[in-house]
């Protein structure tokens, strides 16, 4: 049962961990999604255009 209480640990410890670094960087991952968005969208402009 130890084993299995460290490994519930360390799990949420990682669970918490990604949240926090979400938090933190949020803003960034939504301007590089919007990036990305856009690059698509040209990308299939440019297939239909051929």
């Amino acid at each position: 049962m130890a084993f299995l209480d460290k490994l519930n640990a360390m799990k949420d410890k990682a669970i918490e961990k990604g949240k926090t670094h979400w938090d933190e960087n949020k803003e960034d991952y939504k301007e590089k999604a919007m990036v990305m968005k856009d690059e698509v969208e040209n990308k299939l402009k440019e297939r239909k255009g051929k």
